[in-house]
């Protein structure tokens, strides 16, 4: 592929500025994803540096970032099966938040690797955004500088992040557009031809855009400058658990040396797994989390998997079997909006909780028919409202329901009547205007500089691990597609067309792992792993996935939460979060058949968990999982 010659490239970017820091997206997560708190929270372009500024190495080496943590590039191999003569390496990107005592202190409980799922998410974003809230709920509710706080069992952790290889602030990027406006532009392009079914066009359309994109990522990720194999063909998701493993063992080393450096090492300062992973996943990180189980059973410390996805379905790479629950979300939407009144709800109606869930459907029939017109505002254009905009509010409160169910009630009844400004405004910080900064203009297209800050979640990443874990699906024809899409629709009329459209890139991925991990995946793990479910998940179900994988593990426990959403987390609940503690405090599991009930519900409802009586630092447990809950998505 031919190079802009430098002479346009300085031309193209001249028309553009410093990158100016815009209102983030209200965004939509993949299927699939958990992104922990991304509204709000932009991640302006200075902090790309912070991670490029530190040189990468084989020991980890922690600086000073984002006021209050810490930041390393560790390098690994790129290619774990060839690490003799392959020297190439890859730089992965390091966030902490320290504990609240150092690593001397008896109470120091290790680190606690997070990861917020995706695939292709952020660890360094995860962390910026919710590491201190789930620090509160993993660590002793004892406050560590009380002078009569002398008891070793209560235990404070790091909580330690990544971004995984090809994604974020981790270097060499697998990127497929020149930079980050065009990647902008091609967003806006595929959004406005709607979801599969939106359209009669809708799926020539998207099955046309996914080959572009295959084409390209194939093109500039399958070899690399030297004609050697290129990061294309290593993403996938057990290379992403050796790195892991890798993370663990100089997480310790590290630890160890600082240590000794600072005179403390001593036998009473090696408390907990430190030489084991301990880890907390979520959605998609709970793949990794039990892959990387049945990969290293033996090197199992604590593991809390929220979400848990199907590892079957997803090697398999048939994406099927996962909305069985999700249309009875809108059954609680339904029953909370009559049980809150008029005054929480804006859809409510005093002929029931059937009625509301007509007028529901009806409400997202009629956009289908006819898009609304919006006029403008003071800080928006003119904008139309489309079913698959409407779709798009649907399937943000059927992942966190106590987030946005009051939300899509008003704005199912501003449509009601004509009026598409709520929804309109949401859709007008989708897209904050893409600048290129000065270092993309003095470099090349396609470096990590003209990608500041990265894209969470972005499509081909996503193509980039899930299709490589799956089996080659170049053979899928659109007759074969269009099959696939039917079924999907059957398991959901909420979800089904957009979640579809996850598996059509992998049609023509000819990208392919160099190393795999055959399965299966299960094991008898050193420690026995935590399952958390809800009761009701859109997209990872209890019984297709919570409870199918937990017996996959010997002495693994699953605990359910009685709750709608996606993560136990998009729920407040302290029985849940008690567990939790618990068990990274001690490794204590919940009774078989525990389920919790939750604190809070949506449209300002009380949940059954108030009826027991809260206990030491269980207010500050609270306010912690109420942030979470309230900025998920």
């Amino acid at each position: 592929m031919s190079k802009m010659t430098a002479a346009t490239w300085r031309k193209h970017c001249a028309q553009e500025d410093l990158l100016a820091p815009a209102q983030p997206r209200r965004r939509t997560p993949l299927e699939m994803s958990s992104c922990l708190g991304k509204r709000g929270n932009h991640i302006r372009y200075l902090l790309l540096i912070v991670p490029i500024l530190i040189t990468p190495s084989s020991k980890l080496s922690f600086r000073s970032c984002y006021r209050s943590f810490e930041c390393a590039r560790l390098e690994v191999p790129l290619d774990w099966n060839n690490q003799s003569t392959d020297l190439r390496r890859v730089a992965i990107a390091l966030i902490k938040l320290p504990s609240k005592v150092h690593a001397s202190d008896p109470r120091h409980g290790g680190s606690i690797i997070i990861n917020p799922g995706g695939p292709g998410g952020s660890g360094i974003n995860l962390s910026r955004n919710q590491a201190r809230h789930l620090q509160t709920i993993v660590d002793s509710p004892s406050n560590p500088d009380d002078t009569s706080n002398t008891e070793t069992t209560n235990k404070y952790f790091d909580i330690v992040s990544f971004d995984p290889r090809g994604t974020g602030f981790t270097t060499p990027s697998f990127i497929c557009f020149p930079d980050a406006a065009q990647r902008m532009n091609w967003n806006i392009a595929s959004d406005a031809e709607g979801l599969l079914g939106s359209s009669s066009v809708a799926f020539k359309l998207m099955w046309a855009r996914k080959h572009a994109l295959a084409d390209a990522c194939y093109t500039r990720m399958s070899v690399d400058e030297n004609g050697e194999d290129g990061l294309g063909a290593h993403m996938n998701t057990p290379v992403v658990a050796m790195d892991m493993k890798a993370i663990v063992e100089a997480l310790s080393r590290s630890r160890e040396e600082s240590l000794i450096r600072d005179r403390e090492y001593t036998k009473s300062s090696q408390i907990g797994s430190v030489n084991k992973i301990q880890y907390w996943g979520f959605s998609y990180g709970t793949l990794l989390g039990t892959t990387f189980a049945a990969m290293y059973p033996g090197f199992v410390g604590r593991m809390v998997l929220d979400g848990v996805v199907d590892a079957d379905r997803h090697y398999a790479g048939t994406w099927d079997g996962n909305l069985e629950d999700a249309d009875a979300i809108i059954n609680k939407f339904s029953e909370y909006c009559f049980e809150a009144g008029p005054e929480r709800c804006a859809l409510y109606s005093s002929r029931g909780s059937e009625y509301i869930h007509d007028l529901l459907d009806d409400i997202i029939a009629s956009v289908t028919d006819a898009p609304i017109p919006v006029s403008i505002s003071d800080v928006r254009g003119p904008e139309i409202i489309t079913s698959s905009d409407v779709k798009g509010a649907v399937r943000l409160a059927l992942y966190s329901p106590f987030e946005e169910f009051e939300r899509l009630a008003r704005i199912m009844y501003d449509i009601s009547q004509g009026n598409g400004t709520l929804l309109a405004d949401s859709k007008s910080t989708e897209y904050p205007w893409q600048n290129l900064q000065p270092s993309c203009c003095s470099s090349d297209p396609y470096s990590p500089y003209c990608f500041s800050p990265p894209i969470d979640y972005a499509e081909e990443v996503v193509g980039a691990i899930s299709c490589s874990d799956g089996p080659d699906q170049t053979n899928m024809t659109a007759t074969d597609f269009l099959e696939y899409w039917q079924r999907v629709r059957k398991e959901s009329i909420y979800l089904g067309d957009r979640w579809a459209k996850n598996r059509m890139l992998c049609a023509f991925w000819k990208l392919r792992p160099k190393l795999t991990f055959p399965g299966p995946i299960e094991g008898s793990t050193s420690e026995p792993i935590l399952f958390v479910s809800n009761t009701l998940d859109p997209v990872t179900s209890l019984a297709n996935s919570g409870q199918n994988m937990s017996k996959r593990f010997n002495g693994s426990r699953l605990l359910q939460q009685d709750s709608e959403g996606h993560l136990f987390l998009s729920t407040p609940s302290i029985c849940s979060a008690r567990i939790v503690r618990q068990y990274f405090q001690t490794g204590a599991l919940p009774e078989v058949g525990t389920i919790c009930p939750v604190y809070d519900r949506a449209f300002g409802l009380s949940g059954k968990g108030r009826s027991t009586a809260m206990k030491y630092g269980d207010d500050i447990l609270l306010k912690a999982l109420r942030a979470i809950a309230n900025n998920m998505w």
